[in-house]
């Protein structure tokens, strides 16, 4: 009988059996060749005993529970004072340009706000549309 050769999985060329390499594609059949596994007994793994963590001491705690709740109070703080702000910024935008406030009532076929009839007279101050507000920081770095 003659013995016939393995083939390359990749480009179907005949190789030797102890070949580490496919002479035609080059590619690494040491990786499906049979060989025999032999199961090692399992041995035993060294048990590590788990780490604990130190606790906090009870100042520590009491210092980072106090920081994280200032830290949320003076968050929310400065975004109600944003908001507060932004509101009275236009409620003083809209008494000075005389701008008026929708009333809600549209009309249905043209989709324009109706306006009473003493707001459409002009604008006093046709250039008063603007609120602005400077802020000034001085740092001052001192040396020892």
């Amino acid at each position: 009988m003659a013995q016939t050769l393995p083939n390359c999985p990749d480009c179907q060329a005949d190789y030797q059996p102890d070949d580490n390499y496919c002479r035609q594609c080059g590619m690494f059949l040491a990786a499906i060749r049979d060989t025999a596994i032999v199961a090692a007994p399992a041995a035993a793994l060294p048990v590590r005993p788990e780490r604990q963590r130190a606790a906090l001491p009870a100042p520590v705690k009491k210092a980072a529970t106090a920081m994280a709740v200032g830290t949320a109070l003076q968050i929310g703080v400065s975004l109600t004072g944003k908001y507060l702000a932004r509101q009275a910024g236009k409620k003083a935008l809209n008494a000075v340009t005389g701008k008026p406030r929708a009333s809600g009532r549209r009309n249905a076929a043209s989709r324009e706000v109706t306006v009473p009839a003493q707001a459409a007279a002009v604008d006093p101050f046709p250039h008063a549309g603007a609120v602005s507000e400077t802020v000034v920081i001085r740092r001052v770095w001192i040396r020892r």
